[in-house]
């Protein structure tokens, strides 16, 4: 519970980060994301276009996901998508929106996120990453109702990194009172400093 005000809200159902593995091309090296530069993405994008034209399509692929790894870790982190679904999400954006519509009662609001520019580090030759999670359930006057801190709290290890990085959230509304409410969702570099936080409207009705 956040704050000293409002009721215990209902508490989210949710599913732990997905990460699908990619082989990507990176230095067997520890370090950091913040190490990755723009001159490595247009490097590795240049290696590409070097195997296309020698006829080497597997090194392409190889170079073009190294070029998205760069691109990916070297970004602030921030929310790419943070979407109302139809239901829980079963892989990476392997789930359909929701049209803009009041919630009857009992019926869970389900979201995806999708973040970026996550950190990573790199010991005895696995991967690194993780995501945290809080969220904080509001009215609309900004009356917090409820709430938790670190709902989720995903490390996650790989053989290689991956940028197919997602996370879905379920709330139950059958204890909702019919209303307007916000829900404010702060996710946090489980490895780094930074966060982000997105709110999310939305209209309880009458079953």
């Amino acid at each position: 519970m956040h704050g000293g005000q409002g009721r215990a809200g209902p508490r989210p159902r949710w599913a732990p980060v997905c990460l699908i593995a990619l082989a990507v091309g990176v230095s067997t090296s520890a370090r950091a994301a913040e190490e990755t530069t723009d001159a490595e993405a247009r490097a590795a994008v240049d290696r590409a276009a070097e195997s296309v034209t020698a006829g080497e399509p597997a090194a392409a692929v190889e170079a073009l996901r190294e070029a998205m790894l760069a691109v990916w870790t070297a970004a602030p982190f921030a929310l790419t998508r943070i979407e109302p679904s139809t239901e829980a999400a079963t892989g990476f954006r392997a789930y359909t929106p929701r049209e803009a519509a009041p919630y009857p009662a009992g019926t869970p609001l389900h979201l995806y996120i999708e973040p970026i520019g996550l950190d990573y580090t790199l010991e005895d030759g696995r991967y690194a990453m993780g995501l945290k999670a809080d969220f904080l359930l509001l009215d609309t006057k900004g009356t917090i109702l409820g709430g938790q801190r670190d709902f989720a709290d995903v490390p996650f290890r790989s053989r290689v990194p991956s940028t197919d990085v997602f996370m879905t959230m379920s709330l139950g509304t059958e204890s909702l009172p019919p209303n307007d409410y916000v829900l404010q969702v702060t996710v946090r570099d489980g490895l780094g400093d930074d966060s982000v936080t997105e709110e999310v409207a939305f209209t309880v009705v009458a079953p």
